[in-house]
């Protein structure tokens, strides 16, 4: 059973909390940490009474990426009349983005991208986020981190001019509707040329399809002949598609599309840039919940370095070692939904 006063790690004191019989515990402004909470936890006191006192960090992170989508959406929408937008985008937009990228952890930027009713706009932005975090563990400079997140933001924009019947499709294209929308590379290349965009922008529109081996379009370039931005983006692609619910069909578990872009790495995918994707994607996923293939909940605790898909996982007060068993991650999992599903359980049991 999770501590239930682990739930609120992260969340911020609007109020001084005081106890009868302890006095001031903590100061408003406070965030809790697990030091805080383990301190009112030996004082037996229930974090959960506090909420009227508590900031929940979250939601004021999901709302911030919603309004980001929102934006893009309705700029998205326009390009295809006004070009000039997308200059605009790059100064407004990918600042937030990019900050939004270094102030989170990964399990709050899966969370935050797990609608697909706006799927064609919020991937653009997961892919935006993540190919930012990609850029800054590669070692790339802020400035360069900022480019490659607007390449990321930028890499579809080529759909726009891909007919809607075809694009908001709710079911699985056929080969000639798929031959067309492999089209919006070609388009997209063409629309950033037009506004007289540099090079990187242009290929990475062009080439975040290309694959290593050749296996990839529009034009089936290899290796060293891809725009190395194109590389990283076409991961952070993959990723975020494998992982995202479509209409069509449902998303793979955060394992699988771990396990496909380990298996691409030699092959498909950039080598060197997918297994440090994988590695720190891994390690920074420590301590988010988690829901594994038996449905249980628990919290990554550790992350080996050989074996970095195969972590520790702390299970109702066990330590599972997912390498070892047949368990793995399916999805990440907002710790509210958990002590929800435990109120539910708790009141079944007890009636």
């Amino acid at each position: 059973m999770l501590e239930r006063n682990d739930l609120y790690i992260g969340y911020k004191l609007i109020e001084d909390i005081h106890s009868p019989n302890h006095g001031l515990l903590l100061k408003k402004g406070s965030v809790l940490t697990h030091k805080e909470v383990r301190r009112l936890s030996r004082f037996n006191i229930s974090i959960s009474s506090y909420m009227d006192v508590l900031q929940e960090p979250r939601q004021a992170f999901y709302d911030h990426v919603n309004k980001q989508v929102n934006q893009f959406k309705s700029d998205f929408d326009r390009f295809g009349e006004d070009q000039s937008r997308l200059k605009i985008v790059e100064s407004d937009m990918i600042p937030t983005l990019t900050k939004l990228a270094n102030d989170i952890d990964i399990q709050m930027l899966m969370l935050s991208m797990k609608s697909h009713d706006d799927y064609t706009y919020r991937h653009n932005i997961a892919v935006s986020m993540l190919a930012a975090k990609l850029a800054t563990w590669l070692g790339y400079s802020d400035s360069e981190v900022n480019r490659i997140a607007f390449c990321g933001l930028l890499h579809d924009i080529g759909k726009t001019r891909i007919p809607t019947e075809i694009l908001n499709k709710a079911d699985k294209l056929t080969k000639n509707e798929f031959a067309i929308m492999k089209h919006h590379t070609t388009f997209g290349y063409t629309m950033l040329r037009e506004q007289g965009f540099e090079e990187d922008l242009l290929r990475v529109a062009l080439e975040h399809h290309e694959r290593e081996d050749g296996s990839g379009y529009p034009a089936g370039k290899k290796s060293d002949d891809i725009h190395p931005y194109a590389k990283l983006i076409a991961i952070v692609d993959c990723f975020h598609a494998m992982t995202s619910d479509r209409s069509y069909r449902h998303a793979l578990s955060f394992y699988e599309a771990l396990i496909q872009l380990q298996t691409d790495a030699f092959g498909k995918l950039d080598p060197k840039k997918t297994m440090t994707f994988i590695y720190y994607i891994m390690q920074s996923s420590i301590g988010s919940f988690v829901e594994l293939s038996d449905g249980r909940q628990g919290v990554i605790k550790f992350i080996p370095i050989e074996t970095p898909i195969f972590p520790y996982i702390e299970v109702e007060g066990d330590i599972v070692t997912t390498a070892t068993s047949n368990l793995f991650i399916n999805k990440f999992t907002d710790p509210k939904e958990i002590e929800a599903a435990e109120k539910v359980e708790w009141r079944g049991i007890k009636k």
